[in-house]
């Protein structure tokens, strides 16, 4: 057992843990429920990263996790935060349920990079058309058709969309 792990079940009673978003829908225990949303509270508290279930499905547990700020000037690499993730989760869901972390970088270089052609490519690999587009992102059907033509720019909101779109969509294993 980590000494994180040591601590926390040290301090168990003492931590006020707010759930994690869907973590309810896990067909586990309530103490473990109670676990993992206490690593989840350390982890926001100590480290600025927050953890969020995105999906489970078939024995397929998809996690979010994404560092929101720097703790004395240390920015942790995608590699960290699955670790982190994957021994906060360890011992606290079965053995044959697959874990799937997706790691957020920091910086939001990915994001920002996001243009119509990313977007383009990513639907011609996909093989998506734009009402598969509009119908799970939210942007609707004339504001897409622009963006794809060059005649309406990118909102950060509208990068943000399309980029977890995307990375839902593959992870999910649509292709």
């Amino acid at each position: 057992m980590s000494g994180f792990r040591t601590a926390l079940f040290m301090n168990f009673k003492l931590l006020k843990y707010k759930d994690m978003k869907k973590l309810e829908m896990l067909p586990l225990s309530a103490e473990q429920k109670k676990r993992i949303a206490a690593f989840a509270t350390m982890y926001k508290k100590n480290a600025h990263i927050i953890i969020d279930i995105v999906a489970f499905n078939d024995n397929r547990l998809i996690v979010r996790a994404e560092q929101k700020s720097l703790v004395n000037g240390k920015q942790l690499s995608k590699k960290e935060l699955t670790e982190r993730v994957r021994e906060m989760f360890n011992g606290e869901i079965p053995a044959e349920w697959k874990l799937t972390v997706s790691a957020v970088d920091f910086n939001r270089k990915d994001i920002d990079a996001i243009s119509a052609e990313w977007i383009r490519s990513k639907m011609e690999h996909l093989s998506l058309k734009n009402k598969t587009i509009t119908t799970h992102t939210g942007i609707d059907k004339c504001t897409v058709s622009s963006i794809l033509n060059g005649e309406k720019e990118l909102t950060k909101w509208h990068k943000v969309a399309f980029y977890y779109f995307f990375k839902y969509y593959e992870i999910n294993s649509f292709v």
